[in-house]
């Protein structure tokens, strides 16, 4: 009997990355790199501590073991720890699922989301049998809106500005994604730029002087969250 993504999630390559489970070895790399502002300015609170980081992690096997949902590690070509993250989850619907993502700021505009969202994608639609994908996105986060509508998204509606129970919030636009619209998507002519590597190992570089640990956190704080679940502001 085949396994279930639920059981064990496979790496997946693509040209410039690797997206593999996040897991435990992650949690200092990620927790460095997403100190940054810039990163995290447009998505729900991260974990705040190293022990929450590690939570994040329990919880995320936990939501995958579950059938609930998936939480790739982005690893770029020339690290082995993740930079970023491409979570999905299932929404009500059984065909249908929400996605967010996050990476380091060293790797922006360097061709590895494109290569990474890709896999992902086909992984959702070929293994995950998800027939729709969902972004909620800040309106101010143009880099992000820029980055789905190159997979393919279509842009579907605009999500109110406040709450249910009247809390301001930034206003969110909701993109979907299909199969057959990331087939015909356009292809991202960094993924085979001749310098696509050397823009890659510059940013490794700067990654890597930045990084602080490598090693396991020694404690655990549960934290559940979902990247683009802006509510947790609440």
């Amino acid at each position: 009997m085949p396994e279930r993504w639920s059981d064990r999630v496979p790496p997946l390559r693509g040209g410039l990355t690797t997206l593999r489970e996040i897991d435990a070895s992650d949690v200092y790399t990620l927790f460095t790199l997403f100190s940054d502002p810039a990163v995290t300015a447009y998505m729900a609170p991260p974990p705040p501590t190293i022990a929450k980081f590690a939570g994040f992690v329990v919880w995320s096997h936990q939501q995958r073991e579950q059938g609930h949902g998936l939480c790739f590690g982005i690893v770029p070509g020339g690290m082995t720890a993740a930079v970023g993250i491409l979570q999905v989850r299932g929404l009500n619907s059984t065909s249908s699922a929400e996605w967010g993502f996050v990476l380091s700021a060293h790797f922006w505009s360097t061709g590895v989301f494109g290569d990474a969202a890709d896999q992902l994608v086909k992984f959702a639609f070929t293994t995950m049998h998800i027939d729709r994908l969902e972004a909620r996105i800040a309106l101010r986060n143009q880099r992000a809106h820029a980055a789905v509508r190159k997979l393919g998204a279509r842009l579907e509606s605009t999500i109110p500005s406040s709450s249910e129970t009247g809390i301001p919030r930034d206003p969110e636009l909701l993109w979907t994604l299909r199969e057959e619209d990331w087939q015909r998507r356009p292809r991202d002519p960094r993924a085979s730029a001749p310098d696509a590597r050397q823009r890659i190992q510059t940013a490794v570089e700067a990654a890597q002087s930045e990084l602080r640990r490598t090693e396991s956190p020694e404690a655990v704080e549960p934290y559940p969250l979902f990247l683009f679940d802006r509510r947790r502001r609440e």
